[in-house]
Parts: C-alpha cells; sequence; structure tokens
C-alpha cells in the first residue's frame, strides 16, 4: 500500500513539474495576447501584448524599460505602411503609439510613445494617421543584405542590372525574432553594378537587426 502511495506521489509530482515547464516556455517565448482590436483602418490589426519589457526603442531614446504599455501591428493589406500613429485609451488616459515602414503581412512591437506605464489592461482604440508608401519603389529581392559585424553591413546586388540608389531599411528583433521598435533605420548606396557588394556602415546594427524593406530609387 505504502508503495502505491509512494508511486501516485511521484507521478504527481512528474505531471507538476511538466505542467510548470509548459508555462515558463509560453512566458519565455511570444508576448501573451490581451485583447485584439479591430481598427478603423481595416489594413491593420492591433494586439495588446501590454506590459512590455525590454529595450525601449521608440523616438528619441533608447534604454530599458519594464512595465510599458505595448502593441503588436500587423500590415494586413497590401501596401507598406509608411508612417502610421494610433492613439487608444485605457479610460483615464491616451495612449500614442507610432511607427513606420511596415510591408503588407509583417508585424512589429512598439511600446507607448510616452512611456506610459500599464495602469488597465482594457484598452479602446480612439483614432490614427496612417500614410502608405507608393510599392512601385519597393523591391526587397533585388539584393542581398550580409551582416559584416562591427556594425556594417554588406549589400549586394542579386539582379542583372545596375541599381542607381538603394536604401535598405532594418530594425531590430527581441530572442524570439519578433521585430520591434516604432522607428526604422536604413542605409543608402549609391550604384551597384549587376553581382557587384558595397560594404557600408549601418547605425544601430547587430546581428539581431532584420530587412524590413529595400527602395530602388531611379535618380
Amino acid at each position: 500500500m505504502k508503495k502505491a502511495i509512494c508511486l501516485c506521489l511521484v507521478i504527481l509530482m512528474i505531471v507538476c513539474a511538466c505542467a510548470g515547464c509548459g508555462k515558463d516556455d509560453q512566458k519565455e517565448t511570444d508576448p501573451q495576447v490581451l485583447k485584439t482590436f479591430e481598427l478603423k483602418d481595416e489594413k491593420i490589426t492591433a494586439e495588446n501584448v501590454s506590459p512590455y519589457e525590454g529595450k525601449y526603442l521608440e523616438y528619441g531614446d533608447v534604454e530599458t524599460v519594464s512595465g510599458l504599455y505595448a502593441m503588436k501591428f500587423t500590415n494586413t493589406g497590401d501596401q507598406t505602411i509608411q508612417d502610421a500613429q494610433l492613439v487608444f485609451s485605457d479610460g483615464t488616459q491616451e495612449l500614442t503609439f507610432r511607427f513606420e515602414m511596415l510591408p503588407a503581412g509583417q508585424s512589429v512591437i512598439v511600446a507607448e510613445l510616452n512611456q506610459l506605464t500599464v495602469a488597465s489592461e482594457e484598452l479602446n482604440y480612439v483614432d490614427g494617421t496612417i500614410t502608405y508608401l507608393e510599392g512601385i519603389l519597393e523591391n526587397k529581392d533585388s539584393v542581398q543584405v550580409v551582416d559584416n559585424k562591427d556594425g556594417a553591413v554588406q549589400v549586394k546586388n542579386v539582379t542583372e542590372d545596375m541599381l542607381p540608389l538603394v536604401r535598405v531599411f532594418y530594425r531590430p528583433a527581441d530572442e524570439n525574432g519578433n521585430p520591434i521598435g516604432g522607428p526604422c533605420k536604413s542605409v543608402m548606396v549609391d550604384g551597384i553594378e549587376a553581382g557587384a557588394s558595397i560594404t557600408v556602415e549601418a547605425e544601430g546594427w547587430d546581428k539581431t537587426c532584420v530587412v524590413v524593406t529595400v527602395l530602388i530609387i531611379n535618380e
């Protein structure tokens, strides 16, 4: 009888341990979605993933923060969003989120612009302003961008034509690969011959960065 009781206790401990591991794994992967919003602009979905902890990469500041409001925005349309500023309310204060250069199908996690901390999980969409990029300029497949370490990237023209002016937009990602931060940084490369590569300094570039989009500008 004692052996049977001990065996049951062991099994129960194993089950509890496995359940605990599952919770930790979930916490360490993607941010928990608290609420999904239907915006007036149907080409964007917004998910409340507060509270945000980590690097604060919004306009004007770079520091580590915790407990801020954060939203995950996804472009569900077929045009790249050039700039967007969206306002929400938690009932006592208005929250502003701004991001730029978000191509169709891509997502970005953005912390609240004024570093407001979480007071309520209940948010409501108020209003927003959105502008779109002329798609004729975009051609992400025309170049290959390789991390060259030490804050530099190598931009290679993989087409059969000379590219007159190339602008590569990029932003960092978190440890789970989620692009973060509203603003995009960029590098300009003036003239790349077919098949050629040019190495350029890239401000803020590190191994976590992902290429957002590439503009080919014909002068």
